[in-house]
């Protein structure tokens, strides 16, 4: 199919009804998956389940709240990978045995020009919550999540 105005052509699975349906040949549906829908066309709300549980099971995604399926974060890179970009930055910038805030982190000048900056807050603190588990960064409570403090160890984690 052919669009006149831009001459783009669509991908000849676009025109494929069994695209748009979940399959129940295991290797079919994960052919399936991994096609990523990009096509824009509507899926049935049991087959996007299907894919973002696809997702889930790779670490690519999380239901949320996990108990229920009705909203996911969508990771294009994982809590852990977060996690050490900021501790490298930690290493990197001299902040070892240091105490900054959680919006320092995601906003602050120091963070500029670092990929974590301007990351969201739930993943930023998943990300936060990996580094106190391993031992390198502890957390303070503050009046908001904005406000609390996160004190770097300076240990590669």
């Amino acid at each position: 199919m052919e669009n006149s105005e831009n001459s783009f052509s669509f991908p000849s699975i676009h025109n494929f009804p069994p695209f748009y349906t979940l399959q129940p040949t295991q290797t079919t549906w994960q052919n399936q998956a991994a096609l990523c829908q990009g096509i824009r066309r509507k899926l049935k709300l049991d087959t996007l389940q299907a894919i973002i549980d696809t997702m889930v099971y790779r670490g690519t995604a999380e239901w949320d709240p996990p108990s229920k399926k009705d909203s996911a974060i969508i990771y294009w890179r994982k809590p852990e990978d977060w996690a050490n970009l900021i501790n490298n930055w930690v290493l990197e910038t001299g902040m070892s045995n240091s105490i900054v805030t959680v919006y320092e982190i995601a906003h602050g000048d120091s963070a500029e020009g670092f990929e974590f900056h301007g990351l969201d807050q739930t993943i930023l603190m998943k990300a936060l919550d990996i580094l106190v588990k391993k031992g390198v960064a502890q957390i303070f409570q503050g009046t908001s999540t904005d406000d609390m403090g996160v004190k770097f160890f300076g240990v590669n984690g």
